[in-house]
């Protein structure tokens, strides 16, 4: 049989294998517009704060200013030397959610990659991906990330490491059952039929249908991400100072705490919103990618 008509049979199945008919249009959800609105809003800071004229310098002190409550001039107040909170907050979002992008980079490759094989391959690949991913489940996961900081020492690239350890099993395990479901479907079994090479299946039929829950995933990943690293930084074991996180600002706040008690609210609740939209568009996310087979 020629490609062509390979491709035509592979095609004519996947047809009978649609979304859920029943399924309403997609909609406008406000929550997940505001979500999606604050996301955007934090990004923007983030990347372009340096730049802002409003912004000022995250590392000047200001003798006259020290502990200030917010103010028009100090938006999130100061802290205990003076420095603007609002500044720094901006500045320490560029390495939390550096870290939080880049730990979530990689565990979608390596995760992906781990569970598109295990799912699809099966057999022992599958057993021994199954293996890795409970023996690391297994293990506390702040413990873990504490003593791969404590023994390698704080840099971003051992926090970037150490953090990685928990997205790559969670992903590779969400990866792998949506593979187990998509290669059951029947354009899947046609191309196998067909004489199709296993590589181009999976990269053609398995992957593009596994990537939308993937994606999903991975905003609800990121902000697991944005919660561990904060909670490093928080207890000292994340990047070093001056280096500033959302974290450290959290945890500078909490020493003089009834003195400075705005730095543990602004950041906190800034940090809190952010986790909370991540995990909102991802949920959204989840939903409306949620490819159902016409049999069940």
């Amino acid at each position: 049989m020629s490609s062509v008509a390979a491709d035509m049979a592979v095609k004519s199945a996947r047809a009978h294998d649609i979304t859920d008919p029943k399924r309403p249009a997609s909609q406008h959800n406000w929550l997940f517009i505001l979500a999606a609105g604050w996301l955007i809003v934090v990004l923007f800071f983030v990347v372009f704060g340096r730049w802002l004229p409003f912004i000022q310098d995250p590392t000047a002190k200001d003798a006259q200013a020290i502990a200030q409550s917010p103010s028009w001039d100090h938006w999130f107040g100061t802290a205990t030397f003076g420095q603007d909170v609002f500044a720094r907050v901006v500045e320490g979002g560029r390495i939390s959610l550096f870290v939080g992008a880049t730990v979530t980079f990689i565990g979608i490759f390596l995760g992906g990659l781990l569970g598109l094989l295990a799912g699809y391959l099966r057999g022992w690949v599958d057993s021994l991906v199954r293996l890795l991913i409970s023996v690391t489940l297994a293990i506390p996961a702040l413990l873990l990330v504490i003593f791969i900081v404590t023994i390698q020492g704080q840099s971003l690239k051992n926090v970037i490491l150490a953090v990685s350890l928990l997205a790559i099993p969670a992903l590779a395990r969400i990866v792998r059952a949506s593979t187990l479901q998509v290669a059951d479907r029947d354009y899947v079994k046609a191309a196998q039929v067909l004489g199709v090479k296993k590589g181009s299946i999976l990269v053609r039929e398995v992957l593009p249908n596994v990537m939308p829950t993937l994606v999903s995933f991975a905003f609800l990943t990121f902000g697991i991400i944005l919660v561990a690293e904060s909670s490093l930084s928080f207890l000292g074991l994340s990047v070093e100072a001056p280096t500033i996180t959302w974290g450290s600002i959290i945890a500078e706040g909490r020493i003089k705490f009834s003195d400075t008690p705005h730095m543990v609210f602004l950041p906190g609740a800034v940090l809190f919103l952010t986790v909370l939209s991540l995990n909102f568009v991802g949920d959204q996310m989840l939903k409306r990618f949620d490819i159902k087979e016409s049999g069940l």
